[in-house]
């Protein structure tokens, strides 16, 4: 486990080291704000949100666009992106078949392809098509619907562990003073 966060120490840039490299140069004063590099209670919920929502929506060059969306948003760069890392191959095709039954559902009908209108189309890749084109509808509504389940879920419950995590910290604390109190007396 070390290795790998030393390899992205070694790799990812911060906050102090955006002016060095070359491509990131000219968007060094939008980069250097805090929110972005920090965590803290409005930037990791944001964070969380963001990048599961499109980790789920866009299935590639989705760090990137995660990355990216993140400065408008002021939310922290790294959770964005690492969290856009849910989706990869292994859970993208029961996501997927989990996004078209939750579309059909939602739409109230079945996107079954019917068998006389299939039997007219030759040859196995233009069936496998009109599959696709006939499921497209009930996929790209189960992904939505997935995509704000998740992102709603995500900021709330990050947002409640880390109110819960500060509340048990200044309670830590609290203990710690009067336990230091008791013994000087």
């Amino acid at each position: 486990m070390s290795t790998v966060r030393a390899f992205f120490l070694r790799h990812i840039p911060t906050r102090e080291t955006i002016g060095e490299h070359r491509l990131l140069r000219p968007f060094a004063g939008p980069l250097s704000q805090p929110n972005l590099w920090r965590m803290n209670h409005r930037s990791v919920p944001r964070a969380v949100a963001l990048g599961l929502g499109i980790g789920i929506i866009i299935p590639f060059m989705h760090v990137f666009v995660a990355a990216l969306l993140a400065v408008p948003a002021r939310a922290n760069i790294a959770i964005a992106a690492a969290l856009t890392l849910v989706v990869n191959p292994l859970t993208i095709v029961p996501m997927y078949a989990a996004a078209y039954q939750i579309g059909k559902w939602e739409l109230r009908r079945g996107a079954d392809v019917d068998p006389a209108a299939a039997a007219q189309v030759s040859g196995e890749i233009a069936r496998f098509l009109f599959w696709i084109h006939h499921a497209s509808g009930p996929i790209a509504l189960g992904i939505l619907t997935i995509a704000a389940t998740a992102a709603s879920v995500g900021y709330v419950g990050s947002a409640f562990f880390w109110r819960r995590w500060i509340t048990s910290k200044y309670s830590a604390r609290r203990a710690l003073r009067r336990f230091d109190r008791r013994s000087s007396n």
